[in-house]
C-alpha cells in the first residue's frame, strides 16, 4: 500500500513540472493600457488641428507584430502621424496609411524583435474638426485578431458647447445704494477667433427687473484685435456690446460696470445676467452677486443636534450671526437668544469674533441675564466695515426631566434680528411598555401586567451622579402601592443593576453600570395596592431617579409618565355616604342611586336584616366570607368587624361585643343585622316606620 501511493504522488509532482515547462512558453501577466498626453479645446472650423496624443502602454509585449485600429468620429481626417518611442525597443508603422485620402481612422502595428517586459509609445494624433463634432473627441481602439492588445476609447480632444465662453468674476454684494466691495465683472473668451461676431447686437447683457447698469466699459485682457467696440444702453437693464469688424485672433475681454438698485422693484438674492445676442455664448446667463439689505442671519450648523431630555451641561449646536452686508451688525445693539421653557443655559460656550469684517463681542459679552436663565445676552463692540459674523460654539443648556422635541430659541434685540431657529433636539433617555390590566380599588396585592423600560441610547440611563448613588425609580400615583418588590430582570443590553426596593408607592432600582449597549429592563411579578380613595380610570406611574434626571426645574423631575393600569368597578364595600333599604323590597339606594339586588330585607326579632354584600358597599367595607368558619368579615381602613353565622356575639378590631340577634343564611345569603354593623363603622342608623325604610347615613 506504501509503495502504490509513493507512485501516485510521484506521477503528480511530473505533471506540476511539465505544466510549469509548458506554461513558461507563452505570455505571462500581459497588460495594455491607453491615455492621452492631454485633453486640448479644438475649433470646430473644418481646419486641421492638434489633438491630445495618444499613448500606449503594454507589459511582456511578445516578440513579432501585434496591430490595432485607432479610429476618430465620423467627418474626422486624420493628418500627418508620427511616434514618440518612451520605453521599450520597438518599430510603431502606419500601414497603408494615406493622409491625403479623407479618412478618420488608421492602422497601427507594433514590431518587436525580442519579448520587451515593458512599452510605451505616444501616437501624435491631428485631424480636422468638421463642424457639428461632438463636445467630447474620443479615439476608439480595436484590436484586430490574433492581437495580444485590447480594446479601449480615450478622449483626445473636446469642442466648446459654445464659441464663446462667458465667466462671472468675484461675486459683489448689491444693496439700495449700489455695489459694495467692487465692480461686476463678466469675462469673454473666444474659444476660436472671430466668434464674438461683428456689427450690431454682438452681445447683450440684460440685468433682472429693478436693476440698471452704471458705467460700463468693455476691455481687451489678451490678444489683440484692431476694431473697435462700442457699448450701449437700449435700455436702463440691457448692454448692447457692438463689435466694428473681425479681424483679429481669438481674445479675451473685460467687462466692468457697477449695478443701481430700484429698491420697490429689485427682488433680493441672486443677480442673474442673461446673455444673448448674434454670437454664439455659453452659458446663456451668469450670476454677478447677491442684493441683500442690511440685516443679520442666524445660521445654526446643526439643529438636528441630539440632547437627552433631564441632563445636565449638554451641548448644543453651534449657531452664528451673520451679517447680509457689512455694518449690519452696530456697535452698542444687543442680541437676545431666549430658550423655550424647560431649557436654560448653564455656560454660553466659546466665542469667536468674526474670521472677516471686524465685528466684535463687547467685553463681559455674552452673559445671562440677571434671574433668567433661559435668556442669553449678546453686546456688540465693533462695527466692523465688510460682511462679517460673530459665532458661539459648545454652548451649554440643562433640559427639564419631560421636555421632548425641538429647542425652538427666539432670537431677538435691537441689533436687526426677529427670529426663531432650532439648535437641536430633545429625546427622553428612556421609554416604557406596559401590560395594562385592571385592578379594583380598595383590593390589596392585585397582580398587574410587566413593565418593560428601554434606554433610547446606551448610557440614557446614568451610572454616574455627582455626590449620590445613580438609581432609576418607578414612582405610582398618590394612594397607590407597590404590593411587593417586583422583579427587576436586564432582558437586552448590558446595563447593570442592583437590588431593587420598595417604599410605599415608589420603586427604586439601584445603578451599577451603565450600558454600552441600549439596554431593556423588564419588571415582572408585580402588585399593586389601590387605596378605595384612588379614582377610577387610567392609572399612571411616573420614572424618574437621579440616573436619569439631573436638572432642577419645577414640577418636571421625571422624563417619562405612563398608564400601567386602570382601575375599574369599586371593590365593593366602596363608601358612597348614604343609604337605604326598604323591608321587602330588591330596590335600595347607594348615595341617591336606585340600584337592584338580589335578595330583599326583612325584620326578625323586632331587627332589620339587610344583605351582607350591599351593606358593605355603602359603608365602604370589604366583605370577606369565610365558608369553613361560617364567619363574615367586613374591613374598612382600621376598622374590622367579624360576625359570625347563627352566634350574637362578634368582634370590633377584636373586642368580643353582644348584639340581641344573630346573622344568618337566608335564601343562600347571608343577611346581617343592619344597626350593629353600621354603628361598629360609625355609621348612624334610623329607621322611618311608615315606610319600613332603614336609612344609613356616613
Amino acid at each position: 500500500m506504501l509503495k502504490a501511493r509513493s507512485r501516485k504522488l510521484s506521477l503528480v509532482l511530473v505533471l506540476a513540472m511539465l505544466m510549469t515547462m509548458f506554461a513558461g512558453l507563452g505570455v505571462a501577466n500581459a497588460a495594455t493600457g491607453y491615455s492621452a498626453t492631454h485633453v486640448p479645446l479644438v475649433n470646430t472650423d473644418g481646419t486641421e488641428q492638434d489633438l491630445g496624443a495618444l499613448i500606449v502602454t503594454f507589459d511582456n509585449l511578445p516578440a513579432g507584430d501585434n496591430a490595432f485600429i485607432v479610429k476618430l468620429p465620423a467627418s474626422f481626417n486624420l493628418g500627418t502621424l508620427d511616434t514618440t518611442y518612451i520605453t521599450g525597443t520597438t518599430t510603431v508603422s502606419f500601414p497603408g496609411y494615406d493622409p491625403a485620402a479623407d479618412t478618420n481612422q488608421v492602422m497601427v502595428n507594433v514590431y518587436a524583435a525580442t519579448l520587451q517586459s515593458e512599452v510605451k509609445f505616444a501616437i501624435n494624433l491631428k485631424s480636422t474638426v468638421p463642424n457639428g463634432a461632438p463636445e467630447a473627441i474620443n479615439a476608439t481602439i480595436i484590436a484586430q485578431p490574433g492581437s495580444v492588445f485590447a480594446d479601449g476609447i480615450v478622449q483626445v480632444a473636446r469642442t466648446a458647447g459654445g464659441a464663446v465662453t462667458a465667466l462671472a468674476g468675484d461675486p459683489v454684494t448689491i444693496t439700495a445704494g449700489g455695489t459694495t466691495g467692487g465692480k461686476v465683472i463678466i469675462y469673454f473668451r473666444e474659444n476660436k477667433a472671430n466668434a464674438l461676431k461683428s456689427g450690431a447686437n454682438s452681445l447683450t447683457l440684460k440685468l433682472p427687473q429693478g436693476f440698471e447698469w452704471i458705467s460700463p466699459g468693455f476691455a481687451t485682457m489678451a490678444g489683440t484685435f484692431t476694431t473697435e467696440f462700442s457699448v450701449s444702453k437700449t435700455d436702463t437693464r440691457t448692454l448692447e456690446i457692438k463689435r466694428d469688424a473681425t479681424s483679429a485672433p481669438a481674445s479675451i475681454w473685460k467687462l466692468t460696470a457697477d449695478v443701481a438698485v430700484d429698491e420697490s422693484v429689485a427682488d433680493f438674492g441672486d443677480v442673474e445676467v442673461v446673455i444673448g445676442g448674434a454670437s454664439n455664448i455659453t452659458p446663456s446667463s451668469v450670476v454677478i452677486g447677491k442684493y441683500a439689505d442690511y440685516g443679520v442671519t442666524v445660521v445654526v450648523a446643526d439643529p438636528e443636534k441630539e440632547l437627552l431630555a433631564g441632563r445636565d451641561g449638554q451641548v448644543i449646536s453651534d449657531f452664528k450671526f451673520q451679517e447680509n452686508i457689512g455694518e449690519s451688525l452696530l456697535k452698542g445693539r444687543t442680541i437676545y437668544v431666549e430658550l423655550p421653557s424647560g431649557v436654560k443655559w448653564v455656560n454660553v460656550g466659546e466665542w469667536s469674533v468674526g474670521k472677516n469684517g471686524g465685528v466684535k463681542f463687547a467685553t463681559g459679552s455674552p452673559a445671562l441675564v440677571t434671574n433668567k436663565s433661559n435668556i442669553l445676552k449678546i453686546v456688540i463692540d465693533d462695527d466692523g466695515t465688510t460682511k462679517g459674523a460673530l459665532e458661539i460654539n459648545r454652548a451649554q443648556v440643562a433640559v427639564a426631566g419631560n421636555y421632548t422635541g425641538d429647542i425652538t430659541a427666539k432670537v431677538w434685540g435691537n441689533a436687526g434680528i426677529s427670529e426663531e431657529v432650532v439648535l437641536g433636539k430633545v429625546v427622553a433617555p428612556i421609554s416604557a411598555t406596559t401590560d395594562v390590566k385592571d385592578i379594583k380599588i380598595g383590593v390589596q396585592k392585585q397582580a398587574a401586567g410587566n413593565i418593560v423600560i428601554t434606554e433610547t441610547k446606551a448610557e440614557a440611563i446614568d451610572s454616574y451622579v455627582y455626590n449620590a448613588s445613580p438609581v432609576l425609580t418607578v414612582a405610582l400615583p398618590f394612594n397607590v402601592y407597590w404590593g411587593n418588590v417586583p422583579t427587576v430582570t436586564v432582558i437586552e443590553g448590558d446595563i447593570e443593576l442592583g437590588t431593587a426596593s420598595v417604599s410605599g408607592g415608589v420603586l427604586t432600582i439601584p445603578v451599577k453600570t451603565s450600558s454600552s449597549v441600549a439596554s431593556k429592563i423588564e419588571l415582572s411579578d408585580i402588585t399593586y395596592t389601590a387605596d378605595r380613595t384612588v379614582p377610577e380610570g387610567e392609572m399612571k406611574a411616573t420614572f424618574a431617579g437621579n440616573s436619569i434626571v439631573q436638572t432642577d426645574f419645577t414640577n418636571r423631575n421625571y422624563v417619562v409618565k405612563e398608564v400601567v393600569a386602570n382601575c375599574v368597578t369599586p371593590a365593593p364595600g366602596e363608601t358612597i355616604g348614604s343609604g337605604e333599604f326598604r323591608i321587602g323590597s330588591n330596590i335600595y339606594y347607594a348615595g341617591g342611586v336606585a340600584k337592584v339586588m338580589d335578595v330583599a330585607p326583612y325584620i326578625k326579632d323586632s331587627r332589620t336584616y339587610v344583605p351582607m354584600r350591599y351593606l358593605g358597599e355603602i359603608l365602604g367595607a370589604e366583605v370577606v366570607w369565610d365558608d369553613a368558619a361560617r364567619t363574615v368579615t367586613l374591613t374598612k381602613a382600621d376598622t374590622t368587624v367579624v360576625f359570625t353565622i347563627g352566634s350574637t356575639s362578634y368582634t370590633v378590631n377584636g373586642e368580643a361585643k353582644t348584639a340581641d340577634v344573630a346573622p344568618e343564611i337566608t335564601n343562600s345569603r347571608t343577611m346581617l343585622p343592619a344597626r350593629f354593623v353600621a354603628e361598629a363603622f360609625g355609621a348612624v342608623v334610623g329607621w322611618d316606620a311608615a315606610t319600613q325604610t332603614v336609612l344609613i347615613q356616613k
